[in-house]
């Protein structure tokens, strides 16, 4: 909470266990009340020095909210159980709405606030009703980064330089090396201790009278049974990442084409293995990173790739382009409808491609936060490209860099800014969040914060752009958050600069020649 201009923050509550949620969770164990930070570092950048007593904490209580049964959030893999698209959110006709996808859990009429606790819980039959709750990762057993492992760490992590075992990898890394050093970094740190797992957050609400949020939580104990309870909190931090809801584009027919052959339409978070392409005719609907990633595995066993893309689209990195549309790969302009009856989907230019056996949605995620309401926080996900419903071209507004709640600083997000420098993101924003909460620093004036933001708005337009910064330009992003960091951090201990060309050029050459040796069968 506040009073006048001063933060009183003691008791913080933190959504999300997943890379942000967990790096958050230390930097902001190793902040003093004075807003000095405990963390020291060798010359070489590695972590040398770590730890505050309880009584030197500025944070008295913190506690992370994690909706699933494990920690690392997407680096958590489910190999073998993946999220599908479900026919009676398809007969709805709007599954292009992330409410309709997920909507709000409903609460119990008769949890009466302020009386149950984590202690004493409400405990009640689970519901019927309980909505989807996208929570299984869309990893697969042969994805590999698409960033260089230098920066797939926080500075609370050893380079191990794993990625230099495989030359032909490396600077990327497997998933496996990843979730291993996430569980490492939990266990070293003994940081589960803080995280109550299986705990949904399902509302927030403050009090005007004491100026304290309150989070109204499900724990789902068993597959019969829920327990809800309040805790209330002085800060909240928003870190449930930004890859679980998939955004599904509402085109004409998908209903009924999954209705009369189930289960072949997938969202390129349901890819397991390539079996599923083997002598089939596959449709990819978008070629960012995670679609050009299914390309270069289907091709090998398909029968035909076709690719519908917007023309002359400009990705992520160039040569995810040019991969796309590479030899061999059909490419159309994006879908106009689907006719399940005469097995044939129609795209934009009137032409029509007949005998597709899946379908393959490769078209993002959705920003979603139904727990938070934009008139209590002035947060919200903007209307997408048909000016209706958020999809994955959306921002979201009412934040100063990304991070802090204009409305409300006493909330604040981690994990909205989009760059390749993501996980160092997470340990800036993190540290600005403590040095801000601990008055190390003000913010500038509710009045600054918005004209800062119109003024970014003239150069990246209202949609996703308005929160990305290419590797090239994060310093740019940093040196705005640097101002904020408590006293004794230090920026280039959270983002090394130094190699961030070289490793990203290698990166650049190493996927794009993988995925030219996977997609002509040279690799298995």
């Amino acid at each position: 909470m506040t009073v006048g201009n001063v933060f009183e923050v003691k008791k913080v509550a933190i959504i999300g266990g997943g890379i942000a949620g967990l790096t958050t969770l230390f930097e902001l164990l190793n902040v003093k009340k004075e807003g000095t930070t405990s963390l020291k570092y060798s010359n070489s950048g590695e972590l040398v020095s770590h730890g505050t007593t309880p009584s030197e904490r500025a944070f008295s209580k913190i506690d992370v909210f994690e909706q699933s049964d494990q920690i690392g959030g997407i680096w958590n893999p489910s190999f073998d159980d993946a999220e599908t698209i479900d026919q009676d959110l398809l007969d709805t006709g709007k599954y292009d709405d992330p409410n309709i996808l997920r909507p709000e859990t409903r609460i119990p009429e008769n949890l009466r606030e302020g009386i149950y606790s984590f202690e004493k819980p409400f405990v009640t039959r689970k519901r019927q009703d309980t909505p989807k709750p996208w929570t299984r990762s869309g990893i697969y057993r042969s994805l590999f980064s698409n960033v260089p492992e230098r920066y797939l760490r926080n500075s609370f992590m050893p380079f191990l330089n794993k990625a230099e075992e495989d030359p032909s990898l490396a600077p990327l890394i497997d998933n496996g090396q990843i979730i291993n050093q996430v569980e490492e970094f939990a266990k070293r740190f003994d940081l589960l201790k803080y995280v109550k797992l299986n705990s949904e957050v399902v509302n927030i609400t403050k009090d005007n009278n004491d100026n304290q949020w309150t989070l109204t939580i499900r724990n789902s104990i068993s597959e019969e049974s829920d327990e809800w309870y309040q805790e209330r909190y002085d800060a909240v931090i928003v870190s449930n990442g930004h890859y679980s809801i998939p955004y599904i584009p509402y085109i004409k027919g998908l209903d009924a084409w999954n209705k009369k052959y189930p289960g072949t339409i997938l969202h390129s978070k349901s890819y397991r293995n390539n079996e599923i392409f083997e002598n089939k005719n596959v449709l990819f609907i978008g070629t960012g990173l995670s679609g050009v990633d299914l390309i270069q595995y289907a091709f090998p066993v398909a029968r035909n790739v076709y690719v519908a893309r917007t023309p002359g689209k400009r990705e992520v990195y160039e040569w995810l382009g040019n991969a796309a549309t590479s030899e061999g790969i059909q490419t159309k302009p994006r879908v106009s409808s689907i006719d399940p009856e005469k097995n044939s989907v129609t795209f934009v230019d009137g032409t029509t491609v007949e005998g597709i056996d899946t379908i393959v949605l490769s078209t993002g995620y959705h920003w979603h936060y139904p727990f938070l309401s934009e008139e209590l926080t002035g947060v919200k996900v903007k209307p997408g490209r048909n000016g209706k419903n958020p999809d994955s071209g959306s921002s979201v507004s009412g934040l100063y860099l990304n991070t802090f709640s204009i409305q409300d600083p006493t909330l604040a997000f981690v994990g909205v800014t989009i760059t390749s420098i993501k996980w160092p993101s997470f340990e800036l924003t993190a540290s600005a969040i403590a040095g801000v909460w601990t008055n190390k620093s003000g913010l500038p004036s509710k009045e600054d914060q918005v004209s800062s933001n119109q003024e970014r708005l003239k150069d990246t337009g209202t949609g996703l752009e308005f929160h990305y910064y290419p590797y090239e330009c994060f310093k740019g992003f940093a040196s705005q958050l640097e101002h904020f960091l408590p006293l004794g951090r230090q920026l280039s201990d959270i983002f090394d600069e130094e190699h961030l060309e070289t490793d990203f050029e290698r990166s650049f050459v190493v996927a794009e020649k993988l995925f030219y040796e996977y997609k002509s069968g040279q690799l298995k």
